[in-house]
């Protein structure tokens, strides 16, 4: 009974092969916003941040329907304290934007029916720059508004090098090549290198385009 199935799934394998292996390739851009979670991060003191997004696109379609799409993703990530009091000093607070900027590689298998089309798989990331704007203020509720007390700087020393995680999406692909992506991204590992849970979560809004298909062999 075994043997059956698996042949029967062999033959199934191959008859969705034969009618797809076709690849397209593009580019696609757009915005999103992200945020911190984890234990460390409560939704009171952290708030999302506006981000850009951009990637270099290459879809293979390997079975009827069915594809598999690697990009080379550059991905703006981080979040906004607000009056941020844990692991601070005593009465005081960091508000302020922190950013960070990622070059990615998701690895998505795609199904699609008809125009719309479902995505799911793994990204791993690489950190190439902090940028923030991240100011520690006093807590005194005399003060208003708070007073600076100085400037919070953050370094990429200051976190981890790599990310790793998983991304879930959906959109509409029109035949002339256009289309629309939603996707949800969220990180495994946390991104400090101090003892924090902070984890990247992010949604992303896209556009794009792909060039029409072609076969293999015919680069």
């Amino acid at each position: 009974m075994t043997k059956t199935i698996l042949l029967i799934g062999l033959l199934l394998v191959i008859s969705f092969a034969a009618e797809a292996q076709y690849y397209r390739y593009g580019v696609k851009a757009g915005g999103g916003f992200s945020r911190a979670a984890g234990s460390d991060a409560p939704s009171d003191q952290i708030n999302h941040l506006a981000g850009i997004h951009g990637a270099f696109v290459f879809d293979y379609e390997f079975a009827s329907r069915l594809s598999v799409q690697p990009e080379l993703h550059y991905s703006r990530k981080g979040f906004t304290y607000d009056n941020y009091t844990l692991n601070t000093p005593s009465e005081t607070a960091l508000t302020g934007d922190l950013r960070l900027d990622y070059i990615e590689l998701p690895l998505m298998v795609k199904l699609q029916k008809a125009a719309l089309f479902v995505e799911a798989g793994p990204y791993m990331g690489y950190l190439i720059n902090v940028g923030n704007k991240v100011n520690m203020v006093s807590t005194d509720p005399t003060l208003d508004p708070p007073l600076v007390l100085g400037r919070q700087d953050f370094s990429r020393d200051d976190f981890n090098s790599f990310d790793a995680g998983y991304a879930l999406g959906g959109g509409l692909m029109l035949e002339s090549g256009f289309f629309l992506n939603v996707r949800h991204t969220g990180s495994l590992r946390p991104f400090p290198k101090q003892d924090l849970t902070q984890r990247n979560l992010v949604w992303q809004l896209s556009i794009g385009f792909l060039m029409p298909a072609s076969k293999p062999g015919n680069w």
